[in-house]
């Protein structure tokens, strides 16, 4: 029976991967790096730490995360500030739908819970969330289920009782190794094999995970 639900945030939620792809290629080509989608794609899904040594593979000490992401958060920002927050199709239902059946929702994003709040209160999303997991608040970063079962354990629900909802490959990998019911949508990365056998289904938008749900 399934009694929570655990979102990831960036690509499932909201059409932030898009917007950080594009903000992240505009400074690369403004530093002379030139268009960084391939170590961008790379980074989806993981947190600050593991990126890092991403980026110093691909750079060394020349180009850093830190100095990236600094530079490309006010072009993010200005984009939201001007458009909104984009949620992706069937979030707001989707929310709807859990709280009206008493289903427990949790984050589970490996971004930092500042980013999260923000991004929540800018959607006016916050108040269906009974707990928010972020990747500055676990050791390991997915693949690893860390940050799943720490949302599962603070919900006080079995993971086996969880669906875990994902769009990336490290994702959809943490959820399957938390042993939660893996839930993949994609987004901007064509899932592979190892995707696909690793979700228990894959839907195309967040609405129809209420059928899923209603079938199970």
């Amino acid at each position: 029976m399934i009694q929570a639900a655990v979102f990831d945030m960036d690509g499932l939620m909201f059409d932030t991967e898009r917007v950080g792809r594009d903000a992240w290629n505009e400074v690369g080509k403004a530093w002379g790096f030139g268009d960084l989608t391939q170590v961008n794609e790379q980074c989806l899904g993981r947190n600050k730490a593991s990126c890092r040594e991403i980026f110093h593979r691909f750079f060394g000490d020349k180009l850093t995360l830190d100095a990236v992401l600094d530079a490309a958060k006010p072009i993010q920002r200005r984009y939201y500030e001007e458009h909104g927050m984009p949620c992706k199709k069937g979030l707001r239902e989707l929310l709807q739908y859990l709280k009206a059946g008493g289903i427990k929702i949790a984050m589970a994003t490996s971004s930092d819970r500042a980013d999260a709040e923000w991004n929540l209160q800018k959607a006016g999303l916050r108040e269906y969330f009974n707990a928010l997991i972020c990747g500055d608040m676990v050791k390991r970063s997915k693949p690893d289920p860390d940050i799943y079962l720490t949302a599962a354990r603070t919900l006080g629900v079995a993971p086996e009782n969880c669906i875990g909802l994902e769009d990336s490959r490290n994702g959809i990998l943490s959820v399957r190794n938390a042993e939660m019911h893996p839930i993949l949508i994609p987004d901007l990365v064509k899932p592979d094999e190892e995707m696909l056998s690793a979700a228990e289904v894959v839907l195309s938008d967040l609405g129809q995970v209420i059928g899923w749900l209603e079938s199970h």
